[in-house]
């Protein structure tokens, strides 16, 4: 980060600030060495676990994996097991007469954050929003993807405590619901997903992912 100033007409610069989440993380860890604080503990190590399962997971500079530098003391302050998934998926969790809009699948993507992705069919785009709910919130979307022929809507509204929070999606048209409520969560990719054999270190990432989010979870309450 540089900051810039005006000054008489004339521009000046600070010198660079470099800093990371890395950075913030390790100096955190060398503060709170007292058990009373083992829960922003447990936090920070995974998330230094998950960074570093996701530049495995998108090849990104994995010769300097963000946990490397973790003492065997620390490393143990990090959630140890994995606790089982659960999969809230319904396409139909609330149904309506002659939906025009059909929902096809819930998902996540992974590369640069973690944001929810819902795959629809419809006939007829003109007019559609998206109502998005979740812990008592609500958001619209109306921008819509079309990728390879296949619709859909992205979100990421929800913060890293919530990735077992439920989410409903609804498909409106003129302040209508068009579709059936389809009820989805985070951690319903990361059931589905646990055992996957298909993509390198996917499996590795969602449980990171979710380990992560439990801790942030804990720490939050």
């Amino acid at each position: 980060a540089v900051l810039y100033a005006t000054y008489d007409g004339e521009v000046y610069a600070s010198a660079p600030r470099d800093y990371s989440v890395a950075q913030y993380c390790y100096t955190q860890l060398g503060k709170y060495t007292s058990d009373a604080y083992a829960e922003i503990r447990t936090l920070l190590v995974d998330l230094l676990n998950y960074g570093a399962v996701s530049q495995l997971y998108t090849n990104y500079n994995t010769e300097n994996l963000v946990n490397a530098n973790l003492t065997a003391t620390q490393k143990s302050w990090g959630t140890q097991n994995s606790r089982t998934y659960n999969s809230v998926q319904n396409a139909k969790y609330e149904v309506i007469d002659n939906p025009t809009v059909s929902w096809k699948g819930g998902g996540l993507v992974l590369t640069d954050s973690v944001t929810m992705r819902f795959k629809f069919e419809t006939a007829d785009m003109t007019g559609l929003s998206f109502k998005i709910q979740s812990g008592g919130k609500i958001w619209t979307v109306t921008d819509v993807s079309v990728e390879g022929g296949v619709n859909y809507i992205y979100f990421n509204g929800l913060n890293a405590g919530q990735m077992s929070d439920d989410v409903f999606v609804t498909a409106y048209r003129d302040g209508v619901a068009v579709s059936n409520t389809i009820r989805y969560s985070i951690e319903s990719y990361a059931s589905k997903n646990i055992t996957d054999t298909t993509y390198p270190y996917l499996a590795e990432l969602v449980d990171a992912m979710m380990k992560y989010g439990d801790s942030a979870n804990a720490y939050a309450n």
